[in-house]
């Protein structure tokens, strides 16, 4: 049933007629009531319970194996969140999902953010009541990061972002004091047909499975599986914007190759899932940054760029190109946004969506506050909705508590990376030779062998032997902007 609402969601985002949306909207209602049902049905509860399976004890008889015992542990976190709920709240969040989501792609097309205001007000609302429903100590909006990011709350996750804002900001103004690298190149029109085609050998490059999975456009790029073989990206393609399409593919291959990493034994349960959002995001980042900005990367990488734009590409070397995509500038859009900027979006956010759940915001006045806030972290405010507010599709889809996964991924990404350095110190060498085959190999090795059975910091710990820092991240930051702009 899940499987079967997130092919009906990615028709939604991608082919579904326009006067579809009403129909898809009461589809997803009753397939979403139905899940919901199952998963609360009194046998559940009974079946958790013979097996060990309490509150207090969620991961069951100590008898059982292992595996069994991990499942029993996401099970009974699913059901106790689920039974929480009443049936008719699902049902209508669902519908209000499917309305809202539509009316902002409307909105984000026509830069009416009017139009959108009662959709965000009715998100709003619904994450406010799924926090009651779910229960918190202080602040509602720790109840809403749970889900994404379990034992996480608002208080620890602001501390780390603390510390990135504490030193990327300043080293944010340190290079605009700089002479800038090279993008003229860039401002030139690459043929969307051509740039299509570009993505496809890209995602062949770096190891994604066509035969497992297929690349379409969407108003916003996101991967979602469908089954354990058939997994899901999307992108979209700007004329003069070469770089949002790669970047976007690669960060979503990067999801892609986490999804079709779980194996066999965990496919078809709750287990076949990332270990949080952030982990999750700490594949994608991985890929699209440390991987996708590296300088080895476009050493490989860059003579197939220039098979398909011949003309635009022939006379720049690699080397310009590593510069060029690394410039460092800041951005109204989160997406495009560079390393250095890209975790004071999501801190910008995270602060917007506290003050959104918690009531001091109202969403009408959203986008003065947007256009303050962007002033006050990178200098400039923009002047559409379009590319400020309406940008992402995340509150349309009521999704509050999602984007601080973002920043953390990052943090566990280079977490992750120090000991994959380790373990493998030719990996620029390999890079370069476009032979990502040990990288994959280690990374299913460690991280997506496990799927969910670890939690995010048990996982952590078991590759690096840390707690969570933004200190690596940090130290990674700096060291490769220093080195860019020659500080």
């Amino acid at each position: 049933l899940e499987r079967t609402v997130a092919l009906l969601q990615w028709d939604q985002e991608t082919y579904l007629p326009p006067e579809g949306v009403k129909d898809r909207a009461e589809q997803l209602a009753l397939l979403e009531g139905i899940a919901h049902q199952r998963l609360t049905a009194v046998e559940t509860g009974r079946l958790l319970a013979e097996l060990g399976s309490v509150a207090e004890n969620p991961r069951g008889d100590e008898s059982l194996p292992a595996i069994e015992r991990d499942f029993l542990r996401v099970m009974r976190r699913r059901y106790d969140r689920a039974v929480k709920l009443p049936a008719d709240f699902v049902t209508m969040t669902a519908r209000a999902e499917g309305l809202s989501q539509a009316a902002w792609a409307g909105a984000r097309r026509d830069n009416n953010f009017a139009a959108f205001i009662p959709h965000l007000a009715a998100m709003i609302d619904c994450a406010r009541k799924k926090a009651g429903y779910w229960g918190y100590t202080e602040n509602p909006y720790d109840g809403l990061l749970d889900i994404y990011e379990p034992g996480m709350g608002a208080q620890e996750i602001g501390g780390l972002f603390a510390v990135l804002r504490g030193s990327l900001a300043p080293l944010l103004r340190h290079i605009a004091a700089c002479p800038p690298p090279d993008v003229s190149f860039l401002n030139q029109s690459f043929d969307i047909e051509k740039q299509a085609a570009l993505n496809r050998r890209l995602m062949d490059y770096i190891g994604f499975d066509r035969g497992r999975g297929r690349l379409d456009t969407s108003a916003h790029p996101f991967t979602t599986t469908l089954g354990s073989n058939d997994i899901r990206i999307t992108t979209r393609y700007f004329p003069n914007n070469l770089l949002s399409g790669v970047f976007s593919v690669i960060h979503e291959t990067g999801h892609a190759l986490y999804e079709m990493g779980f194996p066999e034994e965990l496919r078809g349960t709750c287990l076949a899932d990332g270990a949080s959002m952030a982990i999750h995001e700490s594949q994608s980042r991985f890929w699209e940054n440390v991987i996708g900005r590296s300088r080895s990367f476009w050493e490989g990488c860059f003579p197939i760029l220039r098979e398909y734009f011949p003309a635009q590409l022939g006379a720049i070397s690699a080397g310009a190109f590593y510069r060029a995509v690394n410039a460092v500038k800041p951005s109204l859009i989160r997406v495009d946004a560079d390393e250095v900027s890209y975790s004071l979006h999501i801190i910008l956010r995270f602060e917007l969506e506290q003050e959104l759940i918690s009531g001091s915001l109202a969403p009408e006045n959203l986008p003065s506050v947007w256009r303050e806030k962007n002033r006050a972290y990178f200098g400039i405010a923009g002047d559409t909705d379009s590319e400020g507010v309406l940008q992402d599709i995340h509150w349309s889809m009521g999704s509050f508590g999602y984007f601080p996964s973002y920043a953390l991924g990052n943090l566990y990404g280079l977490q992750f990376t120090g000991q994959l350095n380790r373990d493998i110190p030719n990996l620029e060498a390999l890079a370069a030779g476009g032979d990502f085959a040990p990288l994959r190999s280690w990374l299913n090795d460690t991280i997506y062998r496990h799927g969910c059975r670890l939690e995010p910091a048990e996982l952590l710990h078991s590759v690096t032997g840390q707690k969570l820092s933004a200190r690596p991240f940090v130290d990674y930051i700096e060291a490769k902007y220093r080195e860019l702009y020659q500080l």
